[in-house]
């Protein structure tokens, strides 16, 4: 999970007191998990602190995506069989 805190103190600028704490964050809340399901909780969650949390929200949106993931490995050679297929394209040739 990933929690990003965007805009602190941005409608301002900055706090009034150097040592004032941010009195407004807007949160980008981002997770992985092994199915559908259990990624749609998580933007539950998000949508019920922006419905029940602090006054004053900007929007809230919840999606889930499917992630796909590209893993580079290594094939002992004996496994690969080497294959060419060469084919010719005539433009006489018959179209299916």
């Amino acid at each position: 999970m990933r929690i990003d805190l965007i805009g602190s103190t941005s409608l301002h600028g900055r706090a009034f007191d150097a040592d004032e704490k941010p009195y407004e964050v807007r949160l980008r809340v981002a997770a992985r998990a092994p199915t559908a399901e259990l990624a749609a909780l998580i933007g539950e969650e998000v949508e019920a602190l922006y419905t029940n949390g602090p006054a004053g929200g900007g929007g809230a949106r919840k999606y889930v995506s499917e992630q796909i993931g590209i893993v580079s490995t290594l094939i002992a050679r004996e496994r690969v069989r080497a294959e060419v297929t060469v084919r010719e394209w005539s433009p006489h040739a018959e179209t299916v």
